[in-house]
């Protein structure tokens, strides 16, 4: 009997080992990629990624202003720049030139300046609206608490006299500015960890978010939704391109519905983009696929194992101390 016990465990714990053994993005052929030395990222946002001497990547580029010690990059809009520290303290840069100093309650980690106001989300998923005049809070409200949260945090995205609030809760709060009264609350996922959301903008006339567990678009035909373990979102023209975490990389339509579709068996995408009609995804391994929009045409290019942050800026790929000119390379 002991014998047969015995037998059995072995079996179980090699079938265990090997249901636990990681397996990994594998491609048949790869092609080499130059890159050159550059600041290591130390920080970064949905928006923006901070660099340790300072210095700000935004999407557009590498920003000559350094940012001040203890404070990182959250959001540069047509209203101005936001930087902020762990305590609490928010360093703005209006569309003036005027700088200005705030102090909040807790960590600003998201945050939109609209005209003479900065709509802000905190640590604590409480947010509002800080009127930047009488340095003042003219609304706050609190949403659910959260436990865990996604560091790619959406930030405020306007719409007409309307800012849409995306919570750490995976809620989306719709405030009127001119009222400052709530018109209007969405769920996109309620998931009790991980489920901040990650991505919001507008598809025509459509309102699209995404937590790490869904994606919805919400507009006068109701809402849709899109279920998948997401790693990434992009939009790019009339398409929303989405990148899961089981290596699939799917293009949507404003109504959800998937286009076209292509999976990368293993692959756990670190960041995503599209610049000049190429999709570029690299994978954990520092593995970087290079395809068309339609999906039908890839290559990989074999980068070094990603250790660090990961951010795509002015057409470039930085992580650990390097980027990579994304231009040059094809899936041709």
């Amino acid at each position: 009997m002991r014998k047969e016990i015995l037998f059995w465990g072995i079996i179980s714990l090699f079938v265990m080992t090997g249901c636990g053994s990681k397996q990994y993005f594998s491609p048949e052929h790869t092609y080499s990629a130059s890159s050159s030395s550059v600041g290591t990222i130390r920080s970064f946002s949905r928006n923006g990624a901070t660099l340790e001497d300072g210095r700000v990547l935004t999407k557009k580029g590498i920003s000559t202003a350094r940012v001040k010690k203890g404070f990182n990059f959250i959001n540069a809009t047509k209203g101005g720049m936001i930087t902020a520290n762990k305590k609490g303290d928010c360093e703005l840069v209006l569309s003036s030139g005027t700088e200005k100093s705030i102090k909040l309650s807790k960590a600003l980690v998201a945050g939109t300046i609209i005209k003479n106001r900065l709509v802000y989300l905190l640590q604590d998923n409480s947010f509002g609206v800080y009127d930047l005049t009488t340095d003042k809070i003219v609304y706050n409200n609190k949403a659910e608490k959260v436990f865990s949260i996604d560091t790619r945090i959406a930030n405020p995205y306007q719409i007409d006299n309307l800012v849409v609030v995306p919570t750490l809760s995976g809620k989306l709060s719709i405030l009127d500015l001119t009222t400052l009264k709530l018109s209007k609350e969405i769920y996109v996922s309620t998931e009790s960890s991980l489920n901040n959301i990650i991505f919001l903008n507008r598809l025509g006339n459509t309102l699209v978010a995404a937590t790490p567990h869904r994606v919805i678009s919400y507009s006068n035909r109701g809402k849709r939704e899109f279920d998948r373990a997401i790693s990434e979102v992009i939009l790019s023209g009339n398409s929303l391109f989405v990148f899961a975490k089981d290596g699939q990389i799917s293009q949507l339509d404003s109504s959800m519905k998937v286009l076209n579709e292509k999976k990368f068996r293993f692959a756990h995408f670190s960041v995503a983009t599209i610049v000049d009609n190429k999709i570029y995804a690299m994978d954990k391994q520092g593995l970087l696929i290079v395809s068309n929009k339609e999906l039908t045409k890839h290559k990989v290019y074999d980068l070094p194992e990603v250790d660090g942050y990961s951010f795509v800026s002015g057409g470039k790929l930085y992580y650990d101390g390097k980027s990579v000119d994304l231009a040059p390379l094809s899936y041709e």
